[in-house]
């Protein structure tokens, strides 16, 4: 049991890293769908982590780059902040940068968006409610914009 409890997070690692981004986000999803009756706290760490997350993902499987190589290129993103993930993404897509792309203070909120979290993760520490619901938008709408700019929710399109 010891070696297999060992061995788990390594095999985590590895089936996240071969995982298309689609497959992510269906898993982000799922996660996310459970959140919502967690503290706010727990709360603002998942959705900075579904962001960072689907935009590893997106980095580790951006155009032209070998599904062969998605563990290697995952193992060497792996300790990128979430903040250079989303902006790798969107210079890989052409996308202007993170304050001009995300509509208003979404960018700078969501910089302390990861601030907070991670001081929640590293430090033991709770924020008042009066702070993490800002914060939890802001992780929402990099989430969502980073959705939409991979298309991976592309609804049905009309010809005409």
């Amino acid at each position: 049991m010891h070696a297999q409890l060992l061995d788990h997070p390594d095999e985590l690692q590895r089936a996240y890293a071969v995982a298309t981004p689609a497959a992510r986000l269906r898993a982000i999803k799922q996660r996310l769908a459970s959140v919502h009756a967690e503290m706010a706290s727990t709360r603002l760490v998942t959705m900075v982590a579904a962001v960072e997350a689907l935009a590893r993902s997106l980095v580790v499987h951006s155009f032209g780059r070998p599904s062969s190589t998605a563990e290697m290129r995952h193992r060497q993103f792996r300790e990128s902040s979430p903040q250079a993930l989303v902006e790798e993404v969107l210079r890989l897509r052409g996308a202007a940068s993170p304050a001009a792309h995300f509509e208003g203070d979404t960018w700078e909120t969501f910089d302390n968006a990861v601030r907070y979290r991670d001081l929640i993760v590293h430090e033991c520490t709770y924020v008042g409610q009066d702070r993490l619901d800002i914060l939890i938008s802001a992780a929402d709408e990099v989430l969502r914009g980073l959705i939409e700019l991979a298309g991976l929710e592309a609804g049905p399109r009309t010809v005409g």
